[in-house]
């Protein structure tokens, strides 16, 4: 299991480090590395997403570092394992039936990245009451066909 210290850097919103052109080659390598992150005694998992020239950048997580007393520019260890179990998750069976009668709506769904379709889940999900999630349902079936139609337009 690869080990890197670095500092913390600010990229937009989001806390990074950068990770080592070998290491990202000792993680198997490619633009977009799922991995299991050790950090402080703490577990998660992120995507080791390119930085160029073969290195990568990996988020490392606020509620973790910052009660440790650390902060922008200052090193910290990270323990990278490659994770090889898959993310992706299964549309629930409202949605399922929802996308039955629009086949746009399907395509979008097996193409878009397992990020698009985790956080979709997850927002349907959290929906307490069932006419929250049935248009819930609807918003995205809408925007599973229109983002269909842009990428049929694109090709």
């Amino acid at each position: 299991m690869p080990s890197i210290t670095a500092p913390i850097r600010k990229l937009g919103v989001l806390y990074v480090v950068e990770v080592p052109a070998a290491v990202v080659k000792a993680l198997g390598g490619g633009l977009r590395v799922p991995v299991a992150v050790r950090c402080l005694g703490e577990t998660y998992l992120s995507t080791v997403m390119p930085a160029g020239r073969g290195r990568g950048r990996v988020h490392v997580r606020t509620d973790i570092f910052r009660p440790a007393g650390l902060g922008l520019g200052d090193n910290i260890t990270l323990d990278l394992k490659h994770d090889k179990n898959t993310r992706d998750v299964e549309p629930p069976a409202d949605l399922r039936r929802a996308m039955h009668f629009r086949p746009a709506a399907m395509t979008a769904w097996e193409c878009a990245p397992a990020s698009y379709r985790r956080a979709m889940v997850g927002y349907l999900d959290v929906a307490r009451a069932p006419v929250t999630r049935a248009a819930r349902v609807e918003i995205f079936i809408e925007r599973l066909s229109e983002r269909a139609n842009r990428q049929a337009k694109q090709r």
